[in-house]
């Protein structure tokens, strides 16, 4: 396959999939705002609750006036007082229901549970009634910096304020916990702060936990005390949700889900078809030169025995005996060439399939490099070279094939002949301990570059040299080692630096 066509793919899927990526993100937004809405929703339900809850508490805890006996304004006996209270409530205007004063209680309780009320009526100024409507709040946390506040008068200064016996009341535990409760109610079980906050002096009653102060007064979720008595100015209670977010992930938990898996299944696919592409178009390279280098191998020994053959038509050659032997001695060497030639292919092709049976037998590696370097001699010395031995293995015997084995280390050795610029020099190393025997065979040739390190072993493989052919080989020798080595349980390493030369390490186990 073409590798423009491969960039083409690649760049549709691309394409495809940062839209669909874009498509999932508009699709989670829409998700997410409908989300929001139902919880605002919620949310603004659970503070109008905790508002009223709130409203019933403070009444609750307001004395009824009118059970009470008020006719002295003045209390001069206090002896047998068990205890004081105090309150307070609006005088409204009966026109318009706006408040001009308010009645304030002192109530001392007896021992014999009498009560004696002790009352002062203060009317507000125009100053405060203006501050104040009670139909129309002007205040709230976001935009108290930027209203305008008249002078009042020194006597109207604690009417702003909650009195103790409220702020008791309202303590931190009770709101916590009712608005909880509300929150609970409304399917919100998730980490909250809240505050309760007074418009008119922009202080914090009860101050925010988590979140800071500027923060909490970012919070759109605010909500005003009702007016009374006993809340006479503009307080609020704040809440702040520091995870938002993560509650409507955590209430989308299966859209998120499904969309997370969408998203992996849709890369995954694209991946594997991109990949599978890239490596049938590697395949199909590597058997391309492979068998581009396999018709050129086979070219040069059938080239050879069709000039041999033409040579021995020629009636004169029959008249002279050592012509004629030296052409059947070529045929017969080319012949034995293109037969080891499919011989190794189809070796290849029964490991893959893993047809291959494996003569196992104790035998001695020393004596079986010996053999094949007697055999490999004669080329060594054809290409002016010297093949050098070091055996000094302690204990050569190991369990393995004879055969395979001896062709691992005639594909070793060949490769360290074709790939040396110069002279070959191969070294020949053993070594042994409890678990291995190690043969090592060493070159001073062109060497491997580090990249192509991790890809020798696979089939067809050649390092990439251009399109030259003046090294002989079709990419199957190192492939064939790997796996026999692998079939006796071993394994095999290579180090190698271009220009250098390379070693590649065969570790053969010593047990079956």
């Amino acid at each position: 396959m073409k590798k423009r066509i491969i960039i083409s793919l690649f760049f549709i899927v691309g394409i495809t999939s940062i839209l669909l990526i874009l498509s999932i993100f508009k699709l989670y937004t829409e998700a997410e705002k409908v989300q929001r809405s139902i919880f605002v929703n919620e949310v603004l339900t659970a503070g109008e609750s905790v508002i009223n809850r709130i409203d019933a508490t403070i009444k609750n805890d307001t004395l009824d006036l009118s059970d009470i006996d008020s006719s002295s304004t003045e209390i001069n006996d206090t002896t047998a007082v068990v205890s004081v209270q105090r309150t307070r409530k609006f005088l409204l205007d009966s026109v318009n229901h706006q408040p001009i004063g308010v009645i304030k209680s002192v109530i001392y309780v007896k021992e014999n549970n009498s009560r004696t009320v002790a009352n002062d009526t203060e009317y507000f100024s125009e100053a405060y009634r203006q501050l104040f409507p009670i139909h129309n709040d002007p205040w709230s946390p976001k935009n108290a910096k930027e209203a305008q506040i008249p002078v009042i008068k020194p006597t109207d200064v604690h009417l702003i304020q909650l009195d103790s016996s409220t702020i008791e009341l309202l303590n931190e535990e009770f709101l916590k916990r009712i608005i909880k409760e509300a929150l609970i109610e409304e399917n919100i079980n998730a980490k909250f702060d809240f505050a309760l906050y007074n418009a008119f002096t922009t202080e914090f009653i009860i101050k925010p936990h988590i979140s800071t102060p500027e923060t909490m007064l970012q919070s759109e979720y605010v909500f005003r005390l009702t007016y009374n008595e006993k809340v006479s100015s503009p307080h609020y209670i704040i809440l702040y949700f520091p995870t938002e977010r993560g509650i409507f992930l955590q209430r989308m938990s299966t859209i998120v889900g499904l969309i997370i898996c969408l998203l992996i299944i849709c890369f995954t696919i694209s991946f594997t078809a991109l990949y599978s592409l890239y490596r049938q178009k590697k395949l199909s390279e590597v058997t391309n030169e492979f068998v581009n280098n396999m018709t050129h191998e086979f070219k040069t020994p059938i080239s050879t025995i069709s000039l041999a053959c033409e040579a021995m038509s020629d009636p004169s050659i029959h008249s002279d005996a050592d012509m004629l032997e030296t052409y059947i001695t070529i045929i017969r060497d080319e012949n034995e060439r293109l037969k080891n030639m499919v011989t190794n292919i189809l070796q290849i092709a029964q490991l893959k399939k893993g047809q291959v049976k494996m003569d196992i037998a104790l035998i001695d590696m020393h004596e079986l490099i010996h053999k094949v370097t007697d055999s490999i001699a004669l080329q060594i010395k054809s290409s002016n070279g010297r093949l050098n031995l070091a055996l000094n293995a302690d204990d050569p015997a190991v369990f393995g094939d004879r055969t395979h084995l001896a062709n691992v280390l005639i594909n070793l050795i060949e490769n360290g002949i074709k790939y040396s610029v110069k002279e070959p020099e191969i070294l020949i190393n053993t070594q042994s301990n409890d678990k291995y025997f190690m043969v090592s065979v060493t070159d001073k040739g062109i060497g491997i570059p580090k990249k192509a390190l991790g890809e020798i072993f696979k089939n067809f493989y050649r390092v990439p040299k251009g399109n030259v052919h003046n090294v002989k080989g079709y990419g199957l020798g190192l492939g064939y080692v790997k796996k026999i080595v692998s079939l006796h349980k071993g394994k095999i390493q290579v180090k190698s630096e271009e220009g250098k030369g390379s070693t590649f390490v065969v570790y053969i186990p010593k047990k079956k």
